[in-house]
């Protein structure tokens, strides 16, 4: 069996691809896009300042600022320790 014909018919089926999906958009995912997107805005005059505070590159900054991307836990906690706002914004009910 050649290695190209090994994996065939091996792929996610729709199902599967359906399920990944709805995985990815879980609302608590969402809701914490939304809280750290607020938290750079108010704490950072532009995004050229936070990437420089994290230590990130620029468009890692962008996707933030948008609500794009979560950041990984280390620059959670370090925006804990950090930032004075991050309780009152990311910890509202």
């Amino acid at each position: 069996m050649s290695h190209a014909k090994q994996f065939e018919g091996r792929a996610r089926n729709r199902a599967a691809m359906r399920r990944a999906h709805v995985h990815a958009q879980r609302p608590d995912r969402a809701r914490f896009l939304r809280r750290w997107s607020l938290l750079m805005i108010a704490s950072f005059d532009s995004r050229e300042a936070c990437a420089v505070h994290f230590g990130v590159t620029f468009q890692t900054a962008c996707n933030w600022f948008d609500g794009l991307n979560a950041p990984y836990g280390h620059h959670v906690d370090y925006a804990h320790a950090t930032l004075p706002r991050f309780d009152q914004i990311m910890r509202r009910g």
